[in-house]
């Protein structure tokens, strides 16, 4: 098993079952995409990006922080709907996905106690580079540097502990020690997935500029965040049950 595989794995699954990942996610991101066009029309975000106080009015301050939550809890309603689905065979029912408000609060949860912890670990690591190599990440290969050396080990991380959240939207218990345990294993092929995972990020913001900042580039940005979203998602997927199941499927 390789990381190739692995990452392979996890884009055909979205692939060859569009039907079924635009069923579980397609009605949640229509939305996220109508909230997030009316919080744009409502922000100068030239102004902000400037850091000019006055580009964000309080009723674009409200818009803005509703876009923000429903993208996060849309993400992970989606998130849970496509983990059932990849792993439990559960299809949608309706043209709108179920809610299960305990799971996916849980998801989310679980979700930002990861981000804190490996935040933190990750963190501390940066401030070290910094201290020791702070006029070359000043620099425009510094930029590179840093998401290779710094986000590499943090995907990495994440994606070792990642079947914890997999067993949640199943409706299971899984700690952090028996993920880790779990996933020892394929670190090699985890740790190979994680650097294909990067590089991916890297091509759509490489692309990103071509679109400008403008309203074709909200819909660009929201395009490829689902595409995204989806296949990371599956990969997840494909970790827990390689990792706890001992085979992957399609």
């Amino acid at each position: 098993m390789t990381g190739f595989i692995l990452f392979r794995n996890a884009v055909l699954r979205v692939l060859h079952h569009l039907d079924e990942a635009l069923a579980v996610s397609g009605l949640i991101w229509i939305g996220i995409l109508i909230i997030q066009i009316l919080s744009f029309g409502a922000v100068d975000m030239e102004g902000l990006e400037a850091g000019d106080p006055a580009a964000v009015s309080g009723n674009g301050l409200m818009l803005l922080f509703i876009a923000n939550l429903a993208m996060v809890i849309g993400s992970c309603w989606i998130a849970v709907e496509w983990h059932r689905y990849a792993l439990e065979g559960k299809r949608p029912t309706s043209a709108f996905p179920s809610w299960n408000g305990k799971r996916i609060l849980s998801y989310f949860f679980l979700s930002i106690l990861i981000g804190i912890g490996i935040g933190m670990a990750v963190g501390l690591f940066a401030g070290v580079l910094f201290s020791l190599f702070g006029t070359m990440l000043s620099q425009s290969i510094g930029g590179l540097f840093l998401i290779v050396v710094i986000g590499l080990p943090a995907v990495f991380l994440f994606l070792r502990i990642s079947p914890v959240l997999p067993a949640v939207a199943l409706g299971d218990k899984l700690s952090f020690g028996d993920a880790w345990n779990a996933t020892k294993p394929h670190s090699a092929s985890i740790f190979q997935a994680a650097i294909l995972s990067i590089a991916a990020l890297i091509v759509v913001q490489f692309v990103a500029p071509v679109f400008g900042s403008g309203i074709v580039g909200l819909l660009y940005e929201l395009a490829v965040g689902w595409l995204l979203l989806m296949v990371n998602v599956s990969l997840l997927s494909s970790i827990y049950e390689l990792s706890l199941k001992g085979q992957l499927h399609d």
